[in-house]
């Protein structure tokens, strides 16, 4: 027999909710009776030849293949290697004689999850079959998950790229989308595995130790969002006011909190260069730089703060890969395609705003070593 018997018509409506299993396995008796032995429980389908068993797993999805590794044609190993560039998540159980025990040890560097010998145990496979199975199921159901999430985030770029215009200041709100996406898709994707986590949790288990790594990735982002509202917030409330603040503090804070203390940003140079403006709107034009260097490859940023002549002088080194001479000829000066494949193009556009506002004069060059250099020219505040 090639395939499992059909469930009668009263187990139909339960079928669907089992965990589907795929036996691969040329002798006829093994077939038989492992395919008896697990209809109870799970939807299991019987074939016996490997690329009958891979034409399958193409267009179903499996929780666990049983696969034995001594077949004609094709064997079991050959199968496994071609299996897993179908499916990563289901389980791979491998069966073996005693004489191909090397060959089964074999694959698991592989990719199989288990091997059994032959003549199997009844109820050491059954108890293999269940575990490999639940496990299985929940490497599915992640993969899944960050797959439907990157799908709505790619959607939500898409959209953004056909609505690109020349764009005021009033427009910020578009980045702040842009800004918090990332971490917000991260944020539900970690939420969701760390409440299917906590519903299976057993004490000393690994799974305590997914939950405080999700955790803390959890922290990171969900303070990340606070304070990219917060700042947009209070940005909000605060237009049209003044306050005088240091450059190099709000270089620094944005250093710490918005980059989570990255060795590859470096603030240095006055501390007493003070200027007046909305503290909110230079630490979101710092942001928008600083991501921008560090996404074009940058090792290296250095924010360097000075004061000459009545004015505060910043600039923001990096050894990235730079700008194209002909882009770097006209980002200043109006609105250009982004060169990044989720980037909307609005940041640097919302940059030229903020420094307008605060009647500073922005300018942007070529690193010598690589990279680029913004500079921005600010008035410094009345003592």
């Amino acid at each position: 027999m090639l395939d499992a018997p059909s469930p009668a018509p009263a187990q139909a409506a339960s079928t669907s909710a089992r965990p589907k299993v795929l036996v691969i396995d040329d002798e006829l008796g093994p077939r038989e009776s492992m395919s008896y032995l697990l209809q109870d429980e799970f939807e299991v389908h019987a074939v016996d030849r490997v690329d009958r068993g891979l034409a399958l797993a193409k267009s179903e999805s499996f929780a666990v293949v049983i696969m034995d590794i001594r077949m004609p044609q094709k064997n079991g190993i050959q199968g496994l290697e071609e299996f897993r560039r179908i499916d990563a998540d289901a389980a791979v159980i491998m069966m073996t004689g005693y004489g191909a025990l090397a060959s089964a040890q074999a694959a698991i560097s592989l990719g199989a999850n288990e091997y059994l010998k032959k003549p199997f145990d009844v109820d050491v496979l059954l108890a293999a079959v269940r575990r490999h199975a639940a496990e299985a199921q929940e490497r599915q159901k992640r993969t899944a998950l960050l797959k439907h999430l990157g799908d709505m985030y790619e959607s939500v770029k898409r959209e953004q790229k056909k609505h690109q215009m020349q764009v005021g200041y009033g427009q910020a709100a578009a980045e702040m989308v842009h800004d918090i996406c990332n971490p917000l898709v991260v944020t539900i994707g970690y939420t969701n595995m760390l409440l299917d986590e906590v519903r299976r949790l057993g004490a000393g288990t690994p799974a305590l130790q997914r939950i405080v790594h999700y955790t803390e990735r959890l922290e990171n982002c969900s303070s990340f969002c606070l304070h990219l509202a917060e700042s947009w917030r209070q940005s909000a409330r605060h237009q049209g006011q003044g306050d005088t603040f240091s450059l190099h503090a709000v270089a620094e804070e944005t250093r710490a909190v918005l980059f989570f203390d990255s060795p590859r940003i470096e603030v240095v140079g006055a501390k007493d260069a003070a200027v007046t403006g909305v503290r909110y709107e230079i630490t979101r034009l710092l942001q928008n730089l600083i991501k921008n260097a560090l996404e074009a490859g940058a090792t290296r940023v250095v924010i360097a703060i000075r004061t000459a002549e009545g004015r505060a002088h910043l600039t923001i080194t990096d050894n990235g890969t730079g700008l194209p001479p002909e882009v770097m000829a006209v980002i200043l000066k109006k609105p250009v395609e982004s060169t990044k494949p989720h980037g909307t193009g609005l940041g640097l556009t919302i940059c030229r705003h903020i420094a307008a506002a605060h009647q500073a004069e922005m300018r942007v060059e070529a690193n010598p070593g690589g990279g680029t250099v913004f500079t921005l020219d600010f008035p410094l505040a009345p003592r």
